[in-house]
């Protein structure tokens, strides 16, 4: 990961066996700044709860690399321009280990998360995502007006305004 990964960028990468950052990127989910949902909900299961909390009830869009790798978003955090060599090294590894080893060991990772409740979680988080995306609150509508007006970069730097204005308010 270099650059921005945010919203559906970040749950892809959580979806990774493994992801690699540089130094660069910035990671978030933002999407209950705006009023929409976050389909996947992976971060719930990738990290602590607390780290969850404050990502997802924050729409936090600013997490650092190094920050990201505290919190679990990332396996690790390499200079910038090295984070492809370092994934591919790290594919290396996995690619010299004994082949059905790799292959069990991941399926045994993979079931003991399908035994905790990951697939029953996946489908409520759709549940829930359906029911927040069918809601077309007011911050929302205006959000997505500013956003076919004006741009994507206008309707976030309003969504960061109103909520500086609302936290001042508290």
């Amino acid at each position: 990961m270099h650059g921005y990964c945010l919203a559906g960028a970040l749950e892809l990468a959580l979806a990774c066996d493994l992801t690699v950052a540089d130094r660069t990127a910035i990671f978030g989910e933002p999407e209950v700044r705006f009023g929409s949902a976050i389909v996947a909900l992976l971060v719930p299961w990738i990290i602590a709860p607390k780290f969850a909390k404050e990502l997802l009830l924050t729409g936090a869009d600013d997490i650092t690399a190094e920050r990201a790798m505290q919190m679990g978003l990332v396996n690790q955090v390499v200079e910038s321009g090295q984070a492809l060599p370092r994934a591919l090294a790290l594919a290396g590894a996995m690619r010299s280990a004994a082949a059905h080893s790799v292959r069990l060991t991941k399926q045994v990772i993979n079931r003991s998360l399908d035994i905790r409740g990951l697939r029953e979680s996946l489908k409520a988080g759709l549940d829930t995502a359906m029911l927040i995306e069918a809601n077309m609150s007011p911050e929302r509508i205006e959000f997505n007006r500013i956003r076919a007006s004006e741009g994507l970069k206008a309707a976030i730097a309003w969504r960061n305004a109103l909520g500086s204005a609302q936290a001042a308010k508290a």
